[in-house]
């Protein structure tokens, strides 16, 4: 009896043990938390099915790497919204004369630069069709867009991506961003809407809209782009600090050019909190923008002393073992992230991304943000197993103490 105790001691403290996280969230328990006064996030009015944080200082941090962002929507689509809470430099969105030419000369301005975020070939209309001219006036004439994407575009989806770490450049997705002009003076907050969706962009990073910026107040008084402009409500500005996080104390650029000035001239942030016009040439703030896959699970409360978390990835389950006197030669560098196929599953990455090696059952998972085994449950097993090894060490106690 004693053997069989050992035995089934030493079975059951083999068996790996993978802890759940309880805590775990989505974006769809994000939404359970919905509040209708002071900071928090909010069901938002003006787009169906989108939920957004509003407030000085809402729950909405999270940790991207080594970098804090806030949550600035919870999208439709169950895709998260999210902006970098420290700006990565000023910088404007072109250098001067960068994209001038004589095709785009009416768009761009020879002396500053451009207020156009897309090219002649990667601006889209409400269908999703690529347009070549835009205007800069909200239903103004047609202009030519200019020939390249605005510098800033490009610095943001190449370098910064690419310096962004492996575990959130799997988590990123392509948005659809609003980029049509929108005019400072306008009252109001769906027309403002209506005219940054009149021209599109595609792709991973940018920066908030203005009407972003202006959502994000809890404050009552600043519900348009013009109670922010400069000439506006004073308390928009004096305030912002207590209603409106997004104020962010950087002077950021927003995407969205001002339809009510000069061809270069674009919808910033000042440091007063008031919305400014601003050269595209000239240098302010850049935070990045870009949206999280819906399959996102996040650890932590959203609080800046316990912001939102990416769950730590589980490495290498097991790896194959190779024969020693095997040629090193064949290898091929197969050592990152082996896992046995018939032992896990991979959650959010699509099936497209496993290179399935029939030879030795080996998948190389590239870019997962959460890998779950088939083993997960074994906690309650080990208690289950525990139990029954009590009870069987009690009754051999019983029998030995009875022969006694």
């Amino acid at each position: 009896m004693k053997k069989l105790f050992l035995i089934l001691t030493a079975f059951l403290l083999s068996i790996p043990f993978y802890p759940v996280n309880a805590t775990e969230k989505t974006s769809d328990t994000l939404k359970e938390n919905v509040v209708t006064t002071g900071d928090g996030l909010y069901v938002d009015s003006t787009i169906d099915g989108r939920y957004i944080y509003k407030g000085g200082n809402p729950n909405n941090y999270i940790k991207l790497g080594d970098d804090l962002y806030r949550i600035m929507s919870i999208e439709k689509d169950g895709t998260i919204k999210v902006i970098r809470q420290e700006s990565i430099g000023e910088m404007g969105w072109d250098p001067s004369k960068a994209r001038y030419s004589t095709n785009s000369e009416d768009f761009c301005s020879n002396e500053f630069s451009c207020k156009a975020w897309g090219s002649n070939v990667t601006t889209l209309d409400t269908t999703g069709k690529k347009v070549s001219q835009m205007p800069w006036e909200v239903n103004g004439t047609l202009k030519n867009l200019p020939e390249k994407e605005a510098t800033l575009n490009t610095y943001l989806n190449n370098d910064f991506y690419n310096g962004l770490s492996n575990d959130v450049k799997s988590l990123i997705v392509e948005g659809t961003w609003n980029v049509g002009p929108t005019a400072w003076s306008q009252t109001n907050l769906s027309e403002s809407i209506k005219e940054e969706s009149a021209y599109k962009w595609k792709g991973k990073v940018a920066l908030m809209n203005v009407t972003d910026y202006v959502k994000a107040s809890s404050n009552s008084e600043c519900a348009s782009v013009n109670d922010y402009y400069f000439r506006g409500t004073s308390s928009c500005k004096n305030d912002s600090n207590v209603h409106n996080y997004l104020y962010l104390n950087n002077r950021p650029w927003t995407l969205s050019p001002d339809s009510d000035s000069k061809p270069h001239q674009i919808l910033a942030v000042g440091t007063d909190a008031a919305l400014y016009s601003r050269g595209g040439n000239s240098g302010s703030a850049v935070n990045p923008v870009f949206y999280l896959s819906s399959e996102t699970k996040l650890n932590g409360e959203g609080t800046e002393t316990n912001p939102y978390t990416l769950p730590k990835r589980n490495d290498v389950t097991e790896e194959t073992k190779e024969d020693e006197n095997t040629n090193t030669s064949n290898n091929e560098n197969e050592t990152n992230n082996k896992i046995k196929a018939d032992d896990i599953k991979v959650v959010g990455v699509p099936s497209t991304s496993l290179d399935a090696k029939n030879d030795n059952k080996v998948q190389t998972v590239k870019n997962a943000n959460v890998l779950e085994t088939k083993t997960t449950p074994t906690f309650g097993l080990m208690i289950i197993g525990i139990t029954f090894i009590s009870g069987l060490a009690f009754i051999s106690n019983k029998l030995l103490k009875s022969k006694a």
